[in-house]
């Protein structure tokens, strides 16, 4: 794999996502082996005043934090503090069934705890024992005042249901039983960050002046909340849950924590956890699912989603913190490659959480970084002017022909005219418009073969962002479901 045309690549088509989901800026890194290989950032950290946004750029993590904190409870349990599979009767008690939760319950969201949006309010936090006392006497999910989710939803261990208090009551523990009787904050930055050398990284208990050094704060990128045409700054919210979704770090931090899951629990800076534990972490426990709901396709590890891959299984997670950031993370454990980014956009729409623009830049460049891990060379074959063109192209010669069944092509002259007259906002390359028309004929099975045409000159991860440009993202889909049968 080289690292160089990977770089290349993501220099082309990053800003191309960037303009295409209308986030400001994104950031990432790399790593590879036990190091960082790559750091890019692209766009801006802050709107108003045009700052960059650099690899050094601090982010808020969101829910990619709750490995932080699963590291933590796992060092205890190294320990002998406190076992996984220890009853936790004395601070919470499921009512929907008799089995005990566990800290492995917890840790792989099947405590039956519902899902909910994490707690958050104006102001920071209380204390996470004062907290965690009210949300768990109250019983009521925060969601639209607890009118739309429940607070317990199932018995314990019957399904996967995806929970920030259940990642909240972990920290919870880990600041009541960890040896040096110190807060939860001060733990993992001992115990995680300084032996990684993750000196970008925090986990306060809000994202605010009172608990977080100001060298870090003014290096924050502004989050900004969005719609089709709209950006807005919000004002600050904290979340009560805050050891599922409060740190700060920057891609390059977070992938030397990554990296050093995926190489038994160290780096040549220091060590987290035992070879044993960190293999844990990082392999099916149990089946798991998305925010959704549980399937039976999904496996979930300790927090990790967990995904097959095939000769490239991997990690996964992501992150988002309210209302402005996104944050991607993905660890080839074989290839023992590592993807982290963070863009500081949150999409306010209510689409699949996949489609929402602060989701689909991130997702977008990992098609790209995928394309790399696989073997293949991840540099665009056209410019982007001209991939549209081309695809475009595609798409006409399929409605004047394929679609309708007409079997006689458009003249030479029809194909010049159209391409001439063609009113395009993000430019245009007529010649490879021409092309595209001229490639498409009706044969005994044109759907799979114009998916073919479109595999075969663009590849997956560069026809993926072509073909959300012009707005057909699911172009060739019915075609690929052939394939695959």
């Amino acid at each position: 794999m080289d690292i160089k045309k990977l770089a290349e690549a993501l220099d082309v088509l990053t800003p191309e996502i960037l303009g295409h989901c209308g986030a400001p800026g994104l950031s990432l890194a790399v790593g590879v082996g036990t190091d960082v290989a790559l750091t890019r950032a692209y766009g801006l950290a802050d709107v108003a005043t045009a700052r960059p946004m650099t690899p050094d750029t601090v982010g808020p993590t969101g829910s990619d934090s709750k490995a932080y904190t699963a590291v933590a409870a796992l060092q205890l349990v190294e320990r002998g503090v406190i076992g996984l599979d220890d009853p936790l009767d004395e601070h919470v008690r499921n009512p929907l069934g008799e089995r005990s939760i566990t800290l492995r319950d917890l840790l792989t969201h099947r405590s039956g705890l519902g899902t909910n949006m994490g707690n958050w309010d104006h102001l920071p936090p209380p204390p996470l024992a004062d907290h965690l006392r009210r949300v768990l006497t109250e019983a009521r999910s925060d969601a639209y005042g607890g009118t739309l989710l429940p607070f317990w939803a199932a018995p314990v261990g019957e399904r996967y249901t995806y929970s920030n208090i259940g990642i909240a009551l972990v920290g919870h523990l880990v600041e009541l039983l960890n040896p040096d009787g110190v807060t939860f904050s001060e733990w993992v930055a001992r115990h995680v960050f300084a032996p990684l050398g993750m000196a970008s990284t925090v986990f306060p208990r809000a994202q605010h002046p009172d608990h977080v050094p100001a060298e870090l704060l003014a290096r924050r990128s502004t989050g900004y909340a969005t719609l089709p045409g709209l950006r807005l700054a919000l004002p600050p919210l904290y979340p009560g849950d805050w050891p599922a979704g409060s740190a700060l770090s920057t891609p390059s931090d977070h992938t030397r924590f990554i990296l050093a899951l995926l190489n038994g629990g160290e780096l040549d800076s220091g060590s987290i956890l035992t070879p044993e534990t960190a293999q844990q972490m990082i392999t099916a426990q149990a089946s798991g699912g998305t925010l959704t709901g549980p399937s039976t396709d999904a496996s979930v590890g300790f927090v990790f989603n967990v995904f097959d891959g095939g000769e490239h299984p991997y990690i996964g997670h992501g992150g988002e913190y309210l209302w402005g950031w996104n944050h991607f993370t993905r660890g080839w454990t074989k290839d023992r490659v590592v993807l982290v980014i963070s863009t500081n956009q949150y999409d306010l729409g209510d689409l699949g959480l996949s489609d929402r623009p602060s989701h689909a830049a991130a997702r977008l460049v990992a098609e790209v970084v995928t394309a790399w891990v696989h073997g293949a060379d991840p540099r665009p074959r056209r410019t982007p002017v001209s991939g549209r063109s081309y695809l475009a192209g595609l798409l006409v010669g399929d409605r004047l022909t394929t679609r309708l069944g007409i079997a006689t092509p458009p003249s030479a002259e029809s194909i010049t005219r159209m391409a001439a007259g063609a009113e395009a906002a993000a430019g245009w390359d007529p010649e490879a418009f021409a092309e595209g028309v001229r490639q498409v004929r009706l044969t005994d099975n044109p759907l799979l073969d114009n998916a073919m045409t479109i595999r075969r000159e663009l590849p997956d991860h560069e026809a993926e962002l072509l073909k959300r440009q012009l707005g057909v993202p699911n172009l060739g889909a019915q075609a690929r479901k052939q394939t695959a049968s």
